[in-house]
């Protein structure tokens, strides 16, 4: 039998086996009302082969609100890698190969008010990482 998956499978009845860490872990999370353009924090990218990014802009949200991906390389923010346009109950949820060296991560409403949003990012490692 090969290696086990850690994280509730295991019965433990074989001892034998050696457990290996999933490698998809929270990179990244920001829960916020906010009434301006904020910058969210950023996140170190280069240790994934793959990430994922959920951003919702919740039902009691006043406004649309953009979220930014934002490339950093180098120390500079070259582009964006993507961005996104949520109405109120909005969510989106999205896929990246090889995500660079770090992203940077922005949220700005559209119209005045609050928008509450959250922004996860998880981040896959190949096997052996």
């Amino acid at each position: 039998m090969g290696p086990q998956v850690a994280g509730g499978g295991s019965s433990g009845a074989l001892g034998n086996e050696r457990e290996v860490p999933v490698p998809t872990e929270v990179a990244f999370s920001s829960i916020q009302t906010i009434t301006a353009p904020t910058d969210l924090g950023a996140v170190s990218t280069d240790r994934y082969a793959r990430i994922r990014v959920l951003a919702d802009c919740r039902f009691s949200s006043d406004s649309t609100v953009e979220i930014r991906l934002v490339l950093h390389e180098g120390g500079g923010a070259p582009g964006d890698l993507d961005r996104f346009l949520l109405d109120p109950g909005e969510s989106v949820q999205r896929t990246y190969e090889v995500p660079g060296t770090g992203l940077g991560v922005r949220a700005s409403p559209i119209h005045s008010g609050s928008s509450s949003i959250d922004v996860w990012i998880w981040g896959h490692r190949a096997p052996g990482e």
